[in-house]
């Protein structure tokens, strides 16, 4: 019974958390829940943009949980948000007047895609950030959103020595 529950356990819970690891858990989750935070209260532009939010909270699990990722690299996370939200905003004009909605929203993710992978800036949750902009090109939610993503990149190197990466 003892031996079937711990399996079950160990199924259920990531086998590196153990008693000298969950401290880099407990710290690097809060780390994050904390900055996520005070960007959506000091940034009052983005904490309105549900997408925005879903792409700098993702931005925040890579960021904070997986900091030897290259996708955590401060390079490619700030440069691909930046990248996918000027491609949005171009998009962002292109309709109604060239392209309908969906074709539109769909050619803008194409081209950020490629954009990311040729310019060496891959970092998923950007394409988050392009659809936004395509569907609501609004300057002050742009530069909130490389706010709170430079500060979180640039956390993330400054506390590097100290992160773990818990994925």
């Amino acid at each position: 019974m003892g031996s079937e529950i711990h399996l079950l356990m160990v199924k259920i819970f990531n086998r590196r958390i153990k008693k000298e690891t969950i401290k880099h858990f407990c710290f690097q989750s809060m780390l994050a829940g904390i900055v996520f935070y005070l960007g959506l209260n000091l940034l009052p532009f983005l904490a309105d943009e549900f997408i925005l939010v879903a792409a700098t909270g993702s931005t925040a699990f890579i960021v904070f949980a997986m900091p030897s990722d290259k996708t955590a690299d401060p390079r490619r996370v700030i440069g691909s948000h930046a990248v996918c939200g000027i491609i949005g905003f171009a998009f962002y004009a292109t309709y109604p007047a060239i392209f309908s909605f969906e074709i539109a929203i769909s050619l803008a993710l194409t081209v950020s895609i490629l954009a990311m992978v040729s310019l060496w800036l891959e970092h998923p949750p950007a394409a988050g950030t392009v659809l936004f902009f395509v569907i609501d090109a609004e300057p002050a939610a742009f530069v909130s959103l490389l706010l709170l993503i430079t500060i979180m990149a640039l956390l993330s190197h400054v506390f590097h020595p100290y992160l773990y990466d818990l994925v």
